[in-house]
């Protein structure tokens, strides 16, 4: 489902500025997403370990950018001697972080408007009524669908590789459900340059919630990351979200 030009311009026009928290000061496009963003409030857990493991120069990955709220944070933390690469299939989303950078004098901070998967084509994406919803269709289907759109994937190797990005320091993952595809995709990445990784995983319950940990920590513990679990960020929220940090050993 795509909006209309007319609509996305309006959109690409309503300028905030973030209230608080680590991003306080910036500049963000919102869209319709959530309040918190802002206002600086949105994941607070979050914000503090992308900034406690990004230093000035650093290269992050922002893999399930959405809006941009963490991309914008990291291109500031890393200053003009770092980069901040965005992935977000989503196409208005992307348009939102392009926007934003513009916004903020972020020269370095580049946006493809793709997914992260563990082959590079193109696939099904499923689209959700709340912003940063949008699921793979390999992996399944959101609650509030709204439709699909074909985009293309890339795997971490290959545009590393194709596009001579720079390695990355830190790679945050926010993907709804398709982690253990997009890691497949970066295994040479993961052996070769040893980024720190913070990984979002979400499911209806919590028993679909530890399972999806156990086969994540598994994968990761077999290159040689060791995990810490985040400070819940919705504490009282009926769908499960748990954040981790793994570093490697």
């Amino acid at each position: 489902m795509m909006l209309g030009f007319q609509k996305l311009t309006a959109l690409l026009s309503d300028v905030r500025r973030i209230s608080g928290g680590e991003g306080t000061g910036l500049k963000i496009i919102p869209l319709e997403g959530d309040r918190e963003i802002a206002l600086g409030s949105y994941e607070p857990p979050v914000q503090r370990a992308l900034l406690d493991n990004l230093a000035p120069g650093d290269v992050f990955y922002d893999i399930g950018a959405n809006i941009g709220f963490f991309s914008l944070l990291a291109a500031r933390r890393v200053g003009p001697e770092g980069q901040v690469y965005a992935f977000e299939p989503v196409p208005r989303n992307a348009a939102a972080i392009g926007r934003g950078a513009q916004l903020n004098g972020f020269s370095g901070l580049e946006v493809f408007a793709k997914a992260a998967g563990a082959t590079s084509g193109t696939a099904e994406l499923n689209l959700a009524h709340h912003i940063g919803g949008a699921v793979l269709a390999s992996v399944g289907a959101p609650p509030d669908r709204r439709g699909s759109l074909s985009v293309e994937v890339v795997a971490i190797d290959d545009i590393i590789r194709q596009r001579d990005l720079r390695p990355p320091s830190l790679v945050k993952l926010d993907v709804e459900g398709a982690e253990m595809e997009v890691l497949e995709g970066m295994a040479a990445t993961l052996h070769a340059h040893r980024p720190i990784l913070i990984v979002e995983l979400d499911d209806e319950t919590n028993a679909g919630l530890e399972a999806k940990t156990a086969s994540l920590v598994s994968l990761l513990a077999e290159a040689g990351y060791q995990f810490e679990r985040l400070a819940q960020c919705y504490p009282d929220a009926d769908w499960q979200v748990t954040h981790f940090v793994a570093r490697p050993t």
